[in-house]
């Protein structure tokens, strides 16, 4: 009996011994993987709207500067953005587009418009231009729009408006 015992309690430590001397360990790796594709966001100015103004002599072009920050992607082979800008007809009565004109300022990697830049109200026109592999800064890149308009003699006195619409894309 006391055999029976002893080797019962053998049995018994050698089932309970690998749970308290072994070890078990598992290791599992997975790869993360993520896609960055193109991408663009544009915001203009702090305010919602520009005052054309003039400073100087009588009857000199009215000017006025909208401020804009950007961020943008462009793919790296074949990508290409912009930054475009369409203008409608001032109110009744007001100036006409083509006296409107504006120019441009923005930071590499993009390539601002040329100064004395036409408006127009039927497409978009260029603000920015963006080649292949262009990235702007984390926090984004600031440009501006230079608006000048000629006063003319027979527009009569108002207050008239127009609405800018600023787009950007990126491929």
């Amino acid at each position: 009996m006391k055999r029976n015992l002893r080797l019962a309690m053998s049995i018994a430590a050698l089932a309970v011994a690998p749970a308290v001397f072994g070890q078990s360990t598992d290791t599992t790796q997975t790869t993360l993987s993520v896609t960055y594709g193109p991408e663009a966001q544009f915001t203009a100015g702090t305010t919602a709207t520009t005052l054309l103004t003039k400073v100087g002599t009588k009857f000199e072009s009215f000017s006025g500067t909208t401020d804009f920050t950007y961020k943008i992607r462009t793919s790296q082979n074949t990508g290409v953005g912009s930054i475009t800008v369409q203008v409608t007809d001032f109110s009744a009565g007001g100036p006409v587009l083509t006296d409107l004109t504006y120019s441009c300022t923005a930071p590499a990697p993009g390539t601002a418009c040329n100064a004395g830049t036409a408006v127009s109200n039927s497409a978009g026109t260029s603000v920015v231009g963006f080649a292949a592999d262009a990235h702007s800064a984390d926090g984004g890149d600031a440009g501006t729009t230079t608006w000048t308009l000629v006063d003319r003699t027979t527009i009569k006195t108002g207050t008239y408006t127009s609405t800018a619409t600023y787009t950007i894309s990126a491929t």
